[in-house]
């Protein structure tokens, strides 16, 4: 999956939280959630609720010549 620039997904395995910074704006999902897999799907479903489409390249297109 391609993260845009700036997001970070990130799990605290003490806390079981998550923390995911998205376009500049932090947000924590407390927990617990069970495992790095699970609290790293929450934190990227958040950011596909707020815009984040995995497919997309985070470099912009180059003009062919």
């Amino acid at each position: 999956m391609n993260y845009e620039y700036g997001m970070t997904v990130f799990y605290d395995p003490v806390t079981k939280n998550v923390i995911v910074v998205f376009r500049g704006k932090t947000t924590i999902l407390e927990g617990p959630f069970q495992d790095l897999r699970t609290g790293v799907t929450a934190g990227e479903k958040l950011c596909e609720e707020l815009g984040w489409r995995s497919g997309i390249e985070e470099t912009p297109d180059k003009s062919i010549d």
